[in-house]
């Protein structure tokens, strides 16, 4: 079986596809050899799965949030955090697994129509790519906290504080949610955590009025892929100060910094760390 061919970095909301796999319960897993479908990644589940639906000769079915799954050699389906192998493993096919909701019995190569809820992805949309905004904001406003030198660079070349210290993030509709971590290891990269923590109401203040400049320039974001297949790198790219950015992002985004309108920030103390919550207005 081969890897879940998808479109979504492309944009498209709807696909005619064909069944390779189908196990009845409650939900019933469907897999299409081509899906329009966002799943949400069992490595790092920023991003919450597509919602729509599915429609065949007959029949509908409501599709729940997509997740990623792989199909072992002997054809058995393992799906999210029960997911054994690394992606690329010899014979294991990745794929995109729609759960639908109630019994269906979808026989393997008939056709079926796949429709994304294109308004609850453009929420998510707006939040994934104000995320990425966000972070790079972040580790400019950052930058004088740092009391070394450090390797670990963003795509505009500065310290890359959100990746060094991020624990978790959540793309919500119209927003995001990071949490970060100041721990020992950080410390040592030269970060002065005191300094930065007690700050954190004028490093709110500065993080808003860079977003504020960048999203008046108006940029333009594009996503690009290496292949059709799931498992194939993703990126997202932006305008930003002149120069074409580009980060890794298997998630979906808007066309334009102009489409985001008003990002906003707001940051709280938590245990060695912080939280970071954000808001989008278009």
């Amino acid at each position: 079986m081969e890897h879940s061919r998808t479109s979504f970095v492309l944009g498209h909301h709807q696909e005619q596809a064909k069944v390779v796999y189908c196990q009845a319960g409650e939900p019933t897993l469907l897999v299409t050899d081509l899906t329009p479908f966002h799943p949400q990644s069992h490595l790092w589940p920023d991003q919450p799965g597509d919602t729509g639906t599915v429609c065949w000769d007959g029949g509908e079915a409501d599709v729940d949030p997509c997740r990623m799954g792989v199909i072992s050699p002997e054809g058995e389906l393992f799906v999210d955090l029960d997911i054994p192998v690394k992606r690329g493993a010899e014979g294991w096919a990745f794929v995109v697994v729609h759960p639908l909701a109630g019994r269906h019995e979808l026989a393997v190569g008939s056709m079926v129509e796949l429709r994304v809820d294109a308004k609850a992805r453009h929420t998510l949309s707006l939040g994934h790519s104000g995320c990425h905004l966000i972070a790079l904001a972040l580790n400019r406003v950052l930058m004088p906290y740092w009391r070394k030198e450090v390797s670990e660079r963003d795509a505009l070349g500065q310290p890359d504080f959100d990746r060094l210290a991020i624990q978790s993030s959540r793309v919500e509709p119209l927003g995001s949610r990071e949490q970060y971590r100041i721990g020992k290891s950080l410390r040592k990269k030269g970060v002065n955590g005191e300094a930065l923590l007690a700050e954190l109401p004028l490093i709110e203040q500065r993080v808003n009025a860079q977003l504020a400049a960048w999203l008046a320039s108006g940029g333009e974001i594009r996503r690009s892929r290496t292949g059709e297949a799931i498992i194939d790198s993703r990126y997202w790219h932006c305008t930003l100060e002149g120069q074409e950015l580009t980060i890794p992002c298997g998630g979906t985004h808007v066309g334009s910094l102009s489409e985001l309108g008003r990002v906003s920030v707001q940051l709280s103390p938590c245990e060695e760390g912080f939280i970071l919550l954000s808001r989008v207005s278009p």
